[in-house]
C-alpha cells in the first residue's frame, strides 16, 4: 500500500522512536541533527537549522554497526525543531536493508507495520 492510500484508510507506517546522530546537507549548508523516529517512508529529525517545507536534504546516519542510512529527503512538516522528512530517493538495496531493520525493531516491540492516526488541529493523534 502506498503512503497516499494509507492516509485514505487512516493508517500510516508505524513510527519507531530512535536517537540516531545524522548529518544533512542542503545546498552548501551542512548540519548535524538527531533522528528521533523512523518509519518505512521517512524520519523525524531534531535540528538547530531553520528549514522550510519543501527543502530537499541529503541525509546520512549510521543506524547500526552494519547499516548506514543515506538518502535524499523532502521536508514535509515542521513542529518546533523537529522536522518530518519523507524519503524521496534511496538506493534500492539500502532501502531493503532499512526496511528489514525496521521490521526487526517492530518485532522486538511487538508492533504492526502500520498504525492508526487521526488529524486534529494539524497535529497527529494516535487512536
Amino acid at each position: 500500500m502506498k503512503p497516499e492510500e494509507f492516509k485514505k484508510e487512516g493508517l500510516r507506517s508505524t513510527r519507531i522512536p530512535t536517537e540516531y546522530r545524522a548529518t544533512y546537507t542542503l545546498g552548501s549548508i551542512t548540519g548535524e541533527g538527531f533522528i528521533t523516529d523512523i518509519s518505512e517512508n521517512g524520519v523525524a529529525m531534531r535540528t538547530k537549522q531553520v528549514l522550510v517545507e519543501g527543502d530537499r536534504l541529503h541525509i546520512t546516519s549510521p543506524i547500526s554497526s552494519n547499516l548506514t542510512l543515506e538518502f535524499e529527503g523532502e521536508v514535509r512538516s515542521i513542529q518546533g525543531n523537529i522536522i518530518g522528512i519523507m524519503i524521496v530517493d534511496i538506493d534500492p538495496d539500502l532501502q531493503q536493508r532499512f526496511i528489514s531493520h525496521i521490521e526487526g525493531m517492530l518485532r522486538l516491540v511487538n508492533r504492526e507495520k502500520t498504525e492508526r492516526f487521526r488529524l486534529d488541529n494539524n497535529r497527529i493523534k494516535h487512536t
